[in-house]
């Protein structure tokens, strides 16, 4: 009767810990590359392992219509004043467009998506500062659809080609910067400046506070027009040497197609 009891007492035990378990690993769900696996023995012992890489619970993915762009402003509006003096047009070339789940930078983090994944072979040059009438061909800020894994994404870095790129790197068919590089800003009197980034790796990075609502959400077999918007006035600039430094702020808005949320409404 004693070992019947303990016995009973040992299995309940089990269940209690398997219940524990499964509530703490519910309560991580949403966590990138989270995934675990239950495996009851027959003496009622459970064991339990996670983060295994080659576990993928969460295969879908969505589409993200991407469109880099100035901040709107009327055509007869100058360049803003906070910008140096003299520049009309800021050019960039970009070779990458990558977004990530977590809200922390980690250049080195396996979970950055691409959005342009074409930008690597086919870098494309824009100009930050474009006027209404300088940018009526919205195709060259439009990037083509991609699909990227289902989930919500807290910040976007914009990658630039190197003003002095290696032998092997693809640049853009044109180059409005001339001899100086690839990115660059110009001033009225035609003269160009090599613009330079205040970032070691050659990027803009875009946190969650500057994404609307703190994030963009890809949902599954869905659609999203998703918009980044560089903001001149907000932007710091100075001066060094011959060149231009860039501290650019940018804004990030999503919104849903017509078509994805009636699919999602039935």
């Amino acid at each position: 009767m004693q070992y019947c009891c303990s016995f009973r007492q040992a299995k309940r035990t089990s269940r209690a810990c398997f219940f524990i378990t499964l509530f703490f690993c519910l309560s991580l769900v949403g966590c990138s590359n989270y995934c675990f696996e239950f495996v009851s023995n027959p003496g009622g012992s459970i064991s339990t392992s996670s983060n295994t890489p080659s576990c993928q619970l969460n295969t879908s993915t969505g589409t993200v219509r991407l469109r880099v762009t100035p901040s709107p402003t009327p055509d007869a509006q100058p360049t803003p004043a906070s910008t140096p003096a003299g520049i009309q047009h800021i050019f960039v070339t970009l070779r990458g467009i990558d977004a990530a789940p977590s809200a922390i930078p980690n250049d080195d983090s396996p979970n950055w998506r691409e959005l342009a994944p074409h930008l690597a072979s086919r870098p494309v040059q824009l100009d930050l500062l474009a006027r209404n009438s300088e940018s009526s061909d919205q195709n060259q800020n439009t990037f083509a659809e991609v699909a990227v894994p289902a989930d919500a994404y807290r910040q976007i870095r914009l990658r630039l080609s190197s003003n002095q790129p290696a032998t092997d790197e693809s640049v853009p068919e044109e180059n409005a910067c001339g001899s100086v590089g690839f990115n660059c800003v110009m001033t009225a009197d035609g003269g160009i400046r090599p613009l330079v980034v205040d970032n070691l790796s050659s990027q803009f990075q875009i946190l969650s506070d500057r994404i609307s609502g703190g994030f963009f959400q890809v949902l599954p077999d869905a659609t999203i027009n998703l918009k980044i918007e560089f903001n001149p006035e907000a932007s710091l600039f100075f001066p060094v040497n011959e060149s231009v430094r860039l501290v650019p702020v940018f804004t990030v808005e999503s919104q849903a197609t017509s078509e994805s949320t009636a699919a999602l409404n039935q």
